[in-house]
Parts: C-alpha cells; structure tokens; sequence
C-alpha cells in the first residue's frame, strides 16, 4: 500500500465524487480508480460502492476510512517529530474554521505565522461550527477554531479571544430603532443552525423574548452584510466581522444600551490526542 493511494481513498469518501478526488489529488479518474482498485485487491475486499451519482462506503469501507485517518495522522506525527530536529518548523497544518474566524481573523493570524516559519503549509477548511467541531472529531482536520459552542464529549474546547456581536443596520433604514420595543417584529437576517452566530442570535431573542418579524437564512456572513445593507432588514453579527462595512459607512450599530452578545472564539482538539509540535506554534500565534 502506498501512501498516495490511501489519500487519494481519503479524498474520496470526504468528496464522494471521483471527478472532485481527481482535480483536488491532480490526478486523472482512471488513476483515482486504479488507486482504489489496488486497495481493494490488497486488503481483498470492496471498500466503496459505486453508483452514477455518488461514492458511498461498504462496512469494511468504514472501517478502513477510519484508520486511514489514524494512519495517516500517524506517518504526519512521525514526519514532524523528525522535522523537530531542525531549526525551522516546515509541514502540513489542516485546520477547521468558522466562518467568522475563518474570514476576518485567521487570514492574518497564518499570515503572521507563515512569514516567520515560511516552510509551514496551511489546508483550511471553512464551515459552520457544528461542521467543524465534527472535522476534529473525525480527524479531517488538526484543529478547529470556531466561534460556537460544542457539546461533544470526544473533543476539548479552549477560549482564546472574547467577541461581541451587535445589531446592525443600513444607515439608509428609514425605521426607527432606539428602544428593545422598536425591536419586535423587525425583519430579521441570521445564519443557518450550526452556526454560532445562529446560537447566538436565538439566545439574544429568547433572553429578551423579542418577537421576530420574518427572517431570511443565509449561510455566509458576507450575504448577510450584504443584504442588511441593501436594507433587507436587521442583524446580529460580531464586531470582527463589520469592521471595514463601519469605518466606509455601509452599516451602522443599533445603539441600544446593553443589547448584545458576548462570546469567547475558541480552538478545538480531539480529546486525548497529543498537539503536535506545529499545533502547538499555532496556538501561541492564537
């Protein structure tokens, strides 16, 4: 077994598409199949099961998807503990954001990082926070930074930055919002469940049992921004995220006293799992 073949099997499951594998391995399909062909022959079982519109796995599938990720963690961690004995830190670090974090705070968090340690390779992986909490779960990706909250046992959460989030407005809204009355029955634009923000927009109206008008779902920060400032209607949205839309003037903070929402971003790690000496470097650029 070759160590290209197992990623190109890894690649695989997470795509479930062998046209995906093939232009995110730079490989052609016949060679993803060939790939596939001789794990099966080696380990002499079907591992996946093909159909016109998607890749699915067999039981033993499963299983082998699960210690591909272990083995493949594992030959990483023998690479970095070899890497330890040079000076300057070099090798892959996979990493699981929220969109908040993803967006307006790693860019230059890895910016930092990486011109101080320019052999570091980054794979970021950009989701909402339930998607990335299971990333580390599965092993998908080495860390997880998100701005949610995790109840999963089989993962540790660490705060490392306090948030806030406020509601946001188009400077052109001709409504008038100046009191926590003025907020019921207001349109409302918020993010998908999964999300933090979603978490912690529906504790904002629970807490202050604010009745909701209508409300628009999207699944990016950027929609939302977008659609308040069209005046769409309101929005609870952290404060990293609306820098620039405050300082050009496209958006404009509802100021009502005491109205909003704290919350720490935090990182996420596989419970019992050893930070590799990479996640560890991360960690003190958090």
């Amino acid at each position: 077994m070759h160590l290209d073949e197992l990623e190109t099997f890894i690649t695989l499951v997470q795509e479930k598409n062998f046209t995906k594998t093939a232009a995110k391995r730079a490989l052609s399909q016949p060679t993803v199949s060939v790939h596939i062909k001789n794990l099966e022959k080696e380990f002499a079982t079907a591992l996946i099961k093909r159909t016109t519109k998607h890749v699915s796995l067999t039981p033993e599938g499963e299983l082998f998807y699960d210690k591909a990720l272990q083995m493949r963690d594992l030959y990483k961690e023998l690479q970095e503990t070899l890497y330890e004995k040079k000076e300057q830190a070099s090798g892959l670090i996979r990493i699981g954001a929220s969109f908040t974090v993803g967006e307006y705070l790693l860019p230059k968090i890895i910016a930092n990082l990486h011109a101080d340690h320019p052999q570091l390779d980054f794979h970021i992986t950009i989701g909402n926070t339930d998607n990335m909490i299971d990333a580390v779960r599965r092993l998908e990706v080495d860390i997880g930074l998100v701005e949610g909250t995790s109840h999963s046992k089989d993962v540790i959460q660490t705060p490392f930055q306090q948030d806030r989030l406020v509601i946001v407005r188009s400077p052109l809204s001709s409504k008038k919002i100046h009191t926590l009355t003025d907020l019921h029955e207001q349109v409302w634009i918020i993010r998908e469940e999964g999300s933090g923000t979603r978490q912690s927009f529906d504790h904002l109206i629970q807490s202050h049992n604010i009745r909701v008008g209508a409300t628009f779902v999207f699944s990016s920060t950027q929609a939302i921004k977008g659609s308040v400032t069209s005046g769409m209607g309101i929005a609870l949205l952290s404060e990293a995220s609306i820098q620039e839309e405050l300082k050009h003037g496209t958006l404009e903070i509802i100021p009502i006293d005491g109205l909003y929402e704290e919350r720490a971003f935090s990182y996420i790690l596989t419970k019992g799992a050893k930070s590799s000496r990479n996640i560890q470097l991360l960690l003190e650029y958090l």
